[in-house]
């Protein structure tokens, strides 16, 4: 039951196993995790915009 594994990281889209000099698995997996990635950056911008607005009501307001 001891078997080795060969030295390897995983897709940082979909966590298969990779060799170690690859980030993704295939290309589909990397247009995929830069859409993603640029959707959690869209929604951060629109986050502290939002928080911004916010504190400048509070601020105006008081």
């Amino acid at each position: 039951m001891s078997e080795k594994l060969l030295q390897h990281k995983h897709c940082r889209f979909c966590e298969r196993a990779i060799t170690l000099k690859e980030d993704f698995c295939s290309e589909d997996c990397r247009v995929q995790h830069q859409t993603m990635m640029r959707k959690k950056r869209n929604q951060l911008y629109i986050l502290m915009a939002v928080a911004m607005g916010l504190m400048l009501v509070t601020l105006l307001v008081s």
